[in-house]
Parts: C-alpha cells; sequence; structure tokens
C-alpha cells in the first residue's frame, strides 16, 4: 500500500462506483457490475486490514448514498459526494491514525 492507505481505498470505491453508474455504452454492462462490486469489495477489504471501523462504516454508507442518488438521476451529486470523500481521505489530519 502506499504512505496513504486511505488513497488506495478511496481509489477502489470510486472506482466501483464508475463502473456501476458511467459505463453506458458497455460491451458488458454485467460484467461492469461484478467488476464495480469486485472494487468496492476491494476498498473494503483494504480499510477493514488497516483496522479502521469507523472509516468502514462511513464508505459503505458512502456507497449505498451513491446508489440512492443514481437512483433518483441525481449523477453529478453522486460525483461530487464522491469527490469529497477523496479529497478527505487524500489528506488525514496530521498524527491521527485515520480521517477524520
Amino acid at each position: 500500500m502506499s504512505a496513504n492507505p486511505y488513497t488506495e481505498v478511496i481509489a477502489d470505491i470510486a472506482r466501483g462506483a464508475r463502473l456501476h453508474y458511467e459505463s453506458p455504452r458497455s460491451a458488458d454492462p454485467d460484467l461492469d457490475l461484478l467488476l464495480g462490486d469486485q472494487s468496492y469489495a476491494s476498498g473494503l477489504a483494504k480499510l477493514a486490514a488497516i483496522g479502521d471501523v469507523e472509516e468502514t462504516a462511513r464508505l459503505a454508507n458512502l456507497i449505498s448514498r451513491v446508489a440512492q442518488l443514481h437512483a433518483h438521476g441525481e449523477s453529478a451529486a453522486a460525483r461530487e459526494l464522491l469527490a469529497g470523500a477523496e479529497r478527505r481521505l487524500a489528506d488525514p489530519p496530521a498524527g491521527s491514525g485515520a480521517p477524520l
């Protein structure tokens, strides 16, 4: 993992969302869903390895909220929610073991 393992975590979560919701012209949308699920699971497994239970719950809720937003046609809001999580996890507070 990189110096900031949360960077890899959120990258997996964001990749999962892109595969689920931003591949409208995919040759195999079913495969994209499976790969998206795999990417979500990879990100959450990396968090489990870090041992950050609170962030695991936050990102599980993020995945759910992104799905809800897309279901209601609010793709821009879903992308912004993911971008906010990426910003938050990219720069954890100094001296802490986990982002807030």
